[in-house]
């Protein structure tokens, strides 16, 4: 009877989010181990093809928990957005309807234990979307040895507070398509790389503090869209190496900087 119950509802509430196909252009997933958190953080960064016209729905682990959602505004800025957690036998889903193309979803799973040699199985399926392109990131935590991963992960660098990134390109994903991550390291402290109270220079930073954040109804972010495979040198000129305004040594697909949101400048 419970198995029943839960189609209905998953039925009845779903089909307004499937009435209309949605396509998702690109879609962005991170897998932050221990960041500010024992648990792993993960984040999808996603753009649909088309301005949104129904709700979105993404099926997560039972283990987790959604952090926040989210949707860039004009300004480039995050605003908040209301999500649902409906029930699913394969898990629970997060029902939510973007105010514009770009969304932003975050969520901790409790996967990681507390043994020396620790490893996570990330698994995703877009049951109900085409993505035209999918990437995979991860970051590994400080203080952490001996990493691995299947499928194997390219270097993407190291920031200026010692995290190392790796990633992949997945590439076209029609629905329905399972994709795996395999991660394994070793890290003898239960400790997450950084403090809650250092959360600042994480891919969220809050703005707008003092100017009436609850009276608007809304809470503003800074959104940091990592565009891939932007090369070096374009055209037009040479893109600067440092951010001139705090130092960060820009990774080679970042536009923005991440610790203190200047645009990274271009020479001729």
């Amino acid at each position: 009877m419970r198995r029943v119950l839960i189609a209905l509802l998953l039925v009845s509430t779903l089909g307004v989010a499937q009435q209309v196909p949605v396509v998702i252009e690109r879609l962005e997933i991170s897998l932050w181990p221990e960041y500010d958190d024992p648990r792993l953080l993960v984040i999808y960064r996603g753009e649909l093809a088309e301005d949104p016209q129904s709700s979105l729905a993404f099926t997560i682990p039972s283990t987790a928990q959604v952090h926040a959602v989210a949707h860039v505004g004009p300004a480039g800025t995050l605003l908040a957005d209301d999500w649902q957690i409906l029930p699913d036998e394969d898990g629970q889903i997060v029902l939510f309807t973007p105010g514009s193309r770009r969304f932003q979803l975050e969520y901790y799973d409790d996967v990681l234990g507390t043994a020396p040699e620790r490893s996570f199985v990330f698994r995703f399926r877009s049951e109900r979307y085409e993505i035209k392109n999918l990437e995979i990131e991860v970051q590994q935590p400080l203080r952490a040895t001996a990493f691995q991963a299947s499928p194997a992960l390219e270097p993407q660098g190291v920031d200026t507070r010692g995290f190392s990134y790796f990633g992949r390109r997945v590439g076209a994903v029609p629905p329905g398509t399972l994709i795996e991550q395999r991660v394994s390291y070793r890290k003898t402290d239960t400790l997450p790389s950084l403090r809650l109270a250092a959360r600042s220079s994480f891919v969220w930073i809050a703005v707008g503090a003092g100017l009436g954040v609850a009276a608007l109804g809304v809470v503003s972010f800074i959104w940091f869209w990592r565009r891939r495979r932007i090369a070096q040198t374009t055209a037009q000129g040479r893109l600067a190496r440092f951010c001139a305004q705090c130092g960060y040594c820009f990774r080679a697909d970042e536009q923005f900087c991440p610790q203190c949101g200047r645009q990274r400048a271009l020479y001729s």
